[in-house]
């Protein structure tokens, strides 16, 4: 944290407090760091966050990265407890929270981290929605049974995804399903992704639900690109278009042919949405005996059969953001675990995670599993553990640590 993100006991610090300062034991920095430490160790609930906070070096160890330096003399040093640091986030905005996921993204593509993962110089970000949590107040007089989240993450190498915002769905209504919701959320996320990054060059990645002229309308407006998911219960009249023009462009074809592997790619131009033309790339794969069929609408040139596959490759990366999920909500982090009740303090908790996700990608496939070789046999739990461990065992350090480097690459 102090060689890469030495900003962040800063930023922490620097939010809203209405706490009364001579009651405080605790800087914020201390609390929020308490909560990302717990994640990051893959505890999984409050409970497990609390068991072992005040176990041998595990203070001090928060201290040090917190920046604390103020302590009572009078009294051993302690953790907070999660009580003490939900009551902080049931009165802290989230939009405060995520301002600082925003700039740790900023600092991620200074540094360049990104730049192999771009699609003909855009980065990707992948839009989805997932289930945030159970919602404890539900009542079968209610429909609201949880809390649903829409997410925008940038596309990393080797199958990371860094969230930048995250975008409250409404109540979750069984007559409209979430589809209405998923989309009316994409329009609030659209004004802040645009607001976060307004010169840099996006391209969205989304599945079907996405592929409709309201979205259309939005990144086209923004000036970007997008690369959706192309079903035939999604656009039926597009599909049926579509169908009635592929046996005129036999000749756009790019295949790659191995030992028990082939891959054929096409693309269809000026394919009618509606009053819009878009391209839409089509994939079909057979790898032994798995087979994969796909297409994908854009707004891509296609000037070149390279391209084709680069945005068929693209569009298959969606599954990278089902990938952390599945991280989020199996791998111990507690992602649909229930951390508050209260909307506020459940948006923060959430955010909190995120951020926690975001270095986990970063100090383990980032730094760990290049530089020990050892590290590759071990699961990332194992690892989590182990961090937990060294939290326990380990002092602080005295001095600065030697410089390391930040890749994605091996070597």
């Amino acid at each position: 944290m102090q060689q890469r993100l030495p900003f962040l006991n800063v930023r922490f610090n620097g939010l809203p407090d209405e706490r009364h300062a001579e009651d405080c034991l605790y800087t914020i920095a201390t609390l929020l760091w308490f909560i990302v430490l717990g994640f990051l160790c893959r505890k999984g609930s409050r409970l497990a966050m609390d068991v072992d906070r005040n176990t041998l070096a595990a203070p001090a160890n928060l201290m040090a990265l917190s920046g604390q330096t103020r302590w009572p003399t009078t009294r051993p040093l302690t953790a907070p407890c999660t009580e003490t640091v939900t009551r902080f986030l049931d009165i802290l905005t989230p939009g405060a929270l995520e301002q600082i996921l925003v700039e740790v993204a900023h600092v991620l593509i200074r540094a360049k981290v990104f730049d192999s993962a771009r699609l003909n110089g855009y980065l990707l970000i992948l839009i989805d929605g997932t289930k945030q949590e159970n919602y404890r107040c539900w009542s079968p007089g209610r429909r609201r049974r949880y809390r649903y989240v829409l997410h925008a993450k940038i596309l990393g190498p080797q199958g990371t995804a860094f969230t930048v915002l995250a975008e409250p769905c409404d109540a979750y209504d069984t007559e409209r399903e979430k589809l209405d919701c998923e989309r009316a959320a994409f329009q609030r996320l659209a004004l802040r992704l645009k607001a976060a990054f307004p010169r840099l060059a996006l391209c969205l990645v989304g599945d079907a639900l996405f592929a409709c002229e309201a979205v259309f309308k939005t990144a086209l407006e923004n000036q970007w690109k997008f690369i959706f998911t192309f079903k035939d219960g999604s656009q039926p009249t597009a599909f049926e278009e579509l169908v009635a023009l592929l046996p005129l462009v036999q000749p756009q074809v790019l295949q790659i042919t191995r030992t028990d592997f082939r891959q054929d790619t096409r693309w269809v131009l000026e394919v009618p949405f509606g009053e819009r033309r878009f391209a839409v790339v089509l994939q079909g794969e057979v790898d032994g005996t798995k087979e994969y069929l796909g297409a994908w609408v854009t707004n891509f040139p296609i000037h070149a059969p390279e391209r084709a596959g680069a945005i068929a490759a693209a569009g298959r990366s969606r599954s990278c953001i089902e990938d952390t999920y599945n991280v989020q909500k199996n791998g111990g982090f507690g992602l649909e675990h229930a951390f508050r009740a209260t909307d506020r303090g459940a948006a923060n908790y959430h955010l909190l995670l995120q951020l926690a996700h975001t270095l986990d990608q970063l100090l383990f496939k980032g730094w760990l599993l290049r530089v020990f070789a050892a590290c590759r046999k071990l699961t990332a739990i194992c690892l989590a553990r182990l961090l937990a461990e060294a939290l326990h065992h380990c002092a602080p350090p005295v001095k600065p640590l030697p410089a390391f480097q930040l890749r994605f690459a091996d070597g």
